[in-house]
């Protein structure tokens, strides 16, 4: 038993993941466990306004840097320090652009968007700021990931998360605020934790002015691939709760997005877990080794977080599929669409074995041509069929997700043969 333990605890991989997997949790399940303590005090057609309004923030977090955030990660273990350091900068300088520009769009659109969405002006324009503040936010935390820094990633984390609950709590039951109350609480979490994040780059001489047009020219290449396949999850959730929106009810809407919440639990882990696995995998493929040992290495990391998926996948299935009928009875006919999305939750965790390979070696067109097609599919056919049934929209979920997993398997194996063999 003293043994195994040891083995466990010397796994860096298990026990980082692990640990960065909690965190991420935390952050984001607690933001899951505060909707489920406001749904006695949000109907679900107000769960539906809200969730549309963070659909709405969604999409613009897609453009408001490009999507050019993840190549922090890739530029840490490609790149020496100076090149980092020019990277992040650009990375930081497209957001205040972008946002100009979307501020310059919404003078003009606001009325014709504020009918679209059932979004109320004024909160159009706290989305943009919320998506323009979260990108420091994000640059953070992936800064104190890629230098493996737990403790702080955990601290800054956490702290995300506790605020955001406390403050979302106040204002929507105390202040009787309602969704609206949620928002403000989001506003004011993503600009203390994003002049934060820009503090903490400032100090640590991460940003300089001295930027080049090839800095600018590689960074934005790197991500305007990765803006369609980023924008495919959105074209899957946010225009499927646009068209159940139009086929249905504002309280369909709130169940079905109830349901996406539930499933989002299991992505969540994937998703962290990935945030150790990645870094592991850039390690390994920038590593000196033979290529047999890096496959010998990437392929039992593999075998241990499929493991992990597995695991995690039936606990969350079973434990929403018991807890929510009595702690929410309200919300209790999502579950039959959570079952049915939770196996699209877990072909998205594989998902993520494989996506890292792809953003390694700048292969994102690849991957957004994959993604972006089957969200199109997926698009397509909820368009026929969302309107006869939110079940069949479910099983599109499934059926478009396990094409994306094909796909990029199929491209990684190219990959792993060409490069590591």
């Amino acid at each position: 038993m003293i043994s195994k333990i040891s083995k466990i605890v010397s796994n860096k991989v298990l026990v980082n993941g692990s640990l960065f997997a909690f965190f991420s949790f935390v952050n984001q399940g607690i933001g899951f466990l505060l909707l489920i303590l406001l749904a006695n005090y949000i109907l679900p057609a107000e769960y539906g306004q809200l969730s549309l309004f963070n659909t709405i923030v969604t999409f613009l977090g897609y453009f408001v840097a490009l999507s050019t955030q993840g190549y922090l990660s890739v530029s840490y273990f490609k790149k020496d320090s100076e090149t980092f350091r020019n990277d992040v900068s650009a990375i930081m300088v497209l957001p205040v652009a972008m946002t100009m520009i979307f501020c310059i769009l919404l003078l003009f659109t606001d009325n014709y968007i504020s009918k679209l969405t059932s979004i109320p002006t004024l909160f159009l324009w706290v989305a943009i700021v919320i998506s323009f503040f979260s990108v420091f936010q994000g640059l953070l935390l992936d800064l104190l990931r890629v230098q493996e820094k737990v403790i702080k990633y955990g601290i800054i984390s956490c702290g995300i998360a506790i605020i955001n609950f406390v403050l979302s709590l106040y204002l929507v039951i105390n202040r009787g605020l309602s969704w609206e109350g949620r928002v403000y609480a989001h506003l004011i979490c993503a600009v203390f934790f994003g002049v934060l994040g820009i503090g903490v780059f400032i100090s640590k001489r991460l940003v300089t002015i001295k930027l080049t047009k090839e800095t600018f020219k590689m960074v934005v290449l790197w991500g305007i691939p990765l803006i369609p396949h980023q924008a495919a999850i959105w074209l899957k959730s946010g225009c499927d709760r646009l068209i159940i929106n139009q086929c249905h009810t504002l309280e369909d809407v709130g169940l079905f997005s109830f349901a996406l919440n539930l499933m989002s639990i299991i992505i969540i882990i994937g998703q962290s877990f990935n945030s150790t696995n990645s870094v592991t995998i850039y390690q390994t493929l920038s590593s000196g080794s033979s290529n047999q040992e890096k496959r010998q290495k990437l392929g039992k990391l593999s075998r241990t977080i499929f493991l992990i998926y597995i695991c995690a996948t039936a606990l969350v299935m079973i434990g929403a599929s018991v807890l929510v009928p009595i702690v929410l009875p309200k919300y209790s006919y999502s579950i039959y669409y959570f079952l049915i999305l939770s196996v699209s939750a877990f072909l998205q965790c594989i998902y993520f074995l494989y996506c890292n390979y792809l953003f390694y070696y700048g292969k994102n067109k690849n991957l957004m041509m994959i993604t972006f097609l089957s969200a199109i599919l997926h698009l397509g056919l909820s368009l026929i069929f969302t309107r006869y049934s939110l079940f069949i929209t479910c099983v599109i979920y499934t059926l478009s997700q396990l094409i994306v997993l094909v796909f990029v398997k199929k491209e990684t194996n190219k990959i792993i043969k060409t490069e590591l063999c």
